[in-house]
């Protein structure tokens, strides 16, 4: 199976074959787990519609934290695990397209060769695109010869999607290529304090620049990124094993446990004592 970055989407001869593609409310289901041991069956595009935070646990890489307006993109043959933190409102949070997307010769392509955002879109138009394909794909025009999809409309709605994306990624490049060494050694070494300057240095900028850059691509400073994967990987550790509190804070990297349980107060609205309470696995 052959990768194509998303930036050549838009010279590429490509087609697709979706197969579901379904809006989801997380109000209630915080989680999702069907491919936890199962390989996912096809690639998919995710797109986080509202203020929730969607976290992806796979066993390849550092989980990845999604926003709203982030499209990320789930490769076939993946295992991986989701939970969701925010949500509750009577809205559409996210949409998954599950799909097949294939070259000239009909051989499956992927634009990534494991859970990756491709882009950021804060404007309204992917919404538009995939409430439009999501009813040309679930509510068929009556015909003389019985209810009949769209394919054209669907094909259509599906590729200004995928151009969407395309331009979004183009223009996140500016600002995540020029510190890219930097960034991917940063969010493999998050449970470490290094100082920022480390990861300026290794993509060969200021570090008044690898700041801007890094806000720019990721909406938070390095600083808030780092802690907001300490604290998704601390929330984990209190849902699923027994280590003490000031453990789990040293674990994920925090050597003050203090500044831990307060800062994990304010992004859950509960110390992580009681968060442990209500939220412990057997």
């Amino acid at each position: 199976m052959k990768k194509i970055t998303v930036t050549d989407l838009c010279y590429t001869n490509v087609d697709f074959v979706i197969a579901d593609i379904f809006p989801e409310s997380w109000g209630q289901r915080k989680e999702f787990s069907l491919y936890r041991q199962n390989a996912r069956p096809c690639s998919a595009l995710f797109f986080v519609c509202t203020d929730i935070e969607v976290t992806f646990f796979s066993p390849d890489r550092a989980q990845q934290v999604a926003g709203k307006g982030d499209i990320v993109f789930i490769p076939q043959g993946i295992c991986y695990h989701v939970r969701v933190t925010g949500g509750g409102a009577p809205a559409t949070d996210t949409y998954t397209v599950n799909f097949d997307l294939l070259d000239e010769t009909r051989e499956k392509v992927l634009l990534a060769d494991r859970i990756e955002i491709l882009a950021n879109r804060q404007d309204h138009l992917p919404s538009v695109h995939l409430k439009n394909l999501y009813d040309t794909f679930y509510r068929p025009q009556k015909s003389e010869t019985g209810d009949r999809r769209n394919l054209a409309k669907a094909k259509g709605e599906f590729f200004l999607l995928l151009d969407l994306v395309a331009e979004s990624a183009s223009r996140d490049s500016d600002f995540y290529y020029p510190i890219r060494r930097g960034a991917e050694a940063f969010l493999r070494e998050w449970s470490q304090n290094e100082k920022i300057e480390k990861y300026a240095q290794m993509s060969g900028v200021s570090v008044t620049y690898f700041y801007r850059c890094f806000r720019k691509w990721s909406g938070s400073s390095p600083i808030e990124y780092r802690n907001l994967l300490r604290l998704s990987n601390a929330e984990s550790l209190l849902r699923c094993t027994d280590m003490q509190i000031k453990e789990i804070a040293c674990a994920v990297g925090f050597e003050d446990p203090f500044y831990f349980c307060r800062i994990f107060s304010e992004r859950f609205g509960t110390s992580p004592k009681n968060y442990r309470k209500k939220h412990h696995t057997d």
